[in-house]
């Protein structure tokens, strides 16, 4: 999942940002945009691939199948 964020006004007088998310997206259907081609096509390819060559460290932002609920 790749999430857009943006400030949801200019913060005025020191004022604290304020940030929202704008939208979420599956990996392969996002824009690298200003960042790196490489490291967007590294989150691509891992969201992407078999969940037995999943990265200990990418576990926990996966849905415990369990819960998925069944295509209508």
């Amino acid at each position: 999942m790749v999430v857009d964020i943006g400030l949801l006004s200019m913060p005025e007088h020191g004022a604290a940002d304020r940030w929202a998310v704008v939208e979420a997206n599956m990996a392969w259907f996002s824009n690298c945009y200003a960042a790196d081609p490489d490291r967007a096509l590294d989150v691509v390819l891992r969201s992407a691939g078999p969940r037995s060559r999943l990265a200990a460290r990418d576990r926990r932002f996966c849905r415990d199948r369990g819960h998925a609920h069944p295509a209508s």
